[in-house]
């Protein structure tokens, strides 16, 4: 049974490979958090009492790290990513995006880069009336916490001086029992095989749908 799931995680992990080859969209998944800009009203031109601050509140409370992505959904309108002279005079009408032609849709940004990343509506209008929007992205996610508390050390028997017994009904001393991986106890091996089969059902979703 052992060598039958072995073989199994193997070929799960040889379809992963086929899939990345043969669908390039499935390597693009974005691994990190996603973003949808603006919140749930999406990408549009914001109130104009609060045209030079309205995305810069809603980026505020977020902190980006590479491999993260921000979604743009917007409707009869556009957006491209922009060089900082771009953000600031409104004058890019190319870019990185939908272009200037205004539709109703959505566009997904790969944060892939660290640093200061500018996007901006290709409607000159629209930039110069707010919808403009500027991120830092940082290097890299940082780890998690270790958890507070260790696991208690069991403590250690004192050493006694005393020989050891030479009673006849005493058990001889014999090797400790081994305590390798038991496939009923799942363990790592359990763990590999969950990974295989989550990652290939990812690259299966993301080159298809």
């Amino acid at each position: 049974m052992a060598a039958a799931a072995a073989s199994l995680v193997i070929r799960l992990s040889a379809l992963a490979v086929v899939l990345v080859v043969l669908c390039p969209t499935a390597s693009a998944v974005p691994l990190g958090k996603r973003y949808r800009v603006g919140g749930p009203e999406g990408w549009r031109v914001p109130p104009p009492q609060d045209k030079e601050m309205f995305y810069v509140k809603w980026a505020a409370p977020i902190t980006f790290f590479v491999e993260d992505s921000i979604e743009f959904v917007y409707k009869n309108d556009s957006v491209i990513k922009v060089s900082k002279a771009g953000y600031y005079h409104c004058n890019e009408t190319a870019g990185i995006g939908t272009g200037a032609v205004p539709r109703d849709g959505s566009t997904l940004f790969l944060l892939d880069a660290p640093g200061f990343a500018y996007f901006a509506s290709a409607d000159l209008g629209h930039c110069n009336a707010g919808e403009r929007l500027v991120i830092n992205v940082r290097a890299a996610s940082p780890p998690a916490p270790a958890s507070a508390s260790s696991p208690a050390q069991a403590p250690t028997a004192p050493s006694s001086s005393r020989p050891p017994s030479s009673s006849p009904f005493s058990p001889a001393p014999g090797p400790a029992p081994s305590m390798e991986y038991s496939s009923a106890a799942g363990g790592p091996f359990v763990a590999s095989l969950a990974r295989a089969m989550a990652q290939a059902v990812t690259l299966v979703l993301a080159c298809f749908i």
